[in-house]
């Protein structure tokens, strides 16, 4: 019973999680390049084929935590990122958007260093240089891209122009691993381990005036909404149900007449 009463706990533990995950998605369908995540768990079936020849090895054993009565139940294993599927391009006609196809990423001067972006709503602050909403510099491969106003234009190959005179060329890094990125905020990624960056992936084209949309879809995420709610009752019900038997073992199976 006590077995029973963790998982459904866990159970409940993960769901609200997800729940969370859920959430931050819908809230984010509208955040110019942003890519939804997704709660992964480790299922029965994992944790078996894992565990299932640690009697032939003990070293293996020894490695491991053992299995006792409150080991088992719902873990989250991680947070995916869908870095592939692509948002809905749109025509802004707008100088600073900038729309980046394929697998680069745009990268920003940060208070912590370098970070990367799929979004390309810039604007210009007042110093005249090229930055994302929250004021970090967007960087090109001779430091930060000064264009002083947005009479500027940007070819498909990152090179930034002013009065037809090249100032600038976007830099534009690609990982081998994506993977490795993990969400800072606003909008921002960086490299958590040896995601083997490099620069100007093959697949990169800029398209200036464009924007990629967030790759949320809103529908898919309310029905995905609508299944954890109901996961999270049941796992609900079952603590109600074990606690209800162990209310009756102790008070009524195990009374002493």
């Amino acid at each position: 019973m006590t077995r029973g009463l963790y998982i459904a706990g866990t159970g409940m533990m993960f769901q609200r999680r997800k729940m969370e995950t859920i959430t931050n998605n819908i809230t984010n369908a509208e955040t110019v390049g942003y890519k939804r995540d997704e709660l992964v768990s480790h299922t029965f079936d994992d944790v078996m084929i894992e565990r299932y020849n640690d009697y032939e090895d003990s070293s293996i054993v020894s490695r491991r935590k053992a299995v006792g009565p409150l080991t088992f139940g719902v873990q989250v294993d991680q947070i995916f990122t869908d870095t592939k599927t692509i948002g809905n391009f749109e025509e802004t006609s707008k100088t600073t958007d900038l729309l980046l196809t394929g697998g680069g990423y745009f990268v920003l001067e940060t208070g912590e260093g370098e970070r990367y972006s799929k979004a390309g709503a810039f604007t210009i602050n007042s110093l005249g240089y090229l930055t994302d909403g929250p004021g970090h510099y967007l960087l090109g491969t001779e430091g930060r891209i000064f264009v002083g106003s947005d009479d500027f234009k940007v070819n498909e190959l990152g090179e930034v122009y002013v009065n037809d005179e090249w100032v600038n060329t976007v830099r534009i890094m690609g990982f081998n691993d994506e993977g490795q990125l993990r969400k800072q905020g606003d909008n921002l990624y960086y490299d958590a381990g040896n995601g083997q960056p490099y620069e100007w992936p093959n697949d990169s084209v800029l398209k200036q005036g464009f924007l990629e949309n967030s790759n949320v879809d809103v529908g898919r995420e309310m029905v995905e909404m609508l299944v954890t709610y109901r996961a999270y009752e049941t796992n609900q019900r079952m603590v109600q149900m074990i606690d209800q038997i162990n209310g009756k073992a102790v008070n009524e199976i195990g009374r002493l007449r």
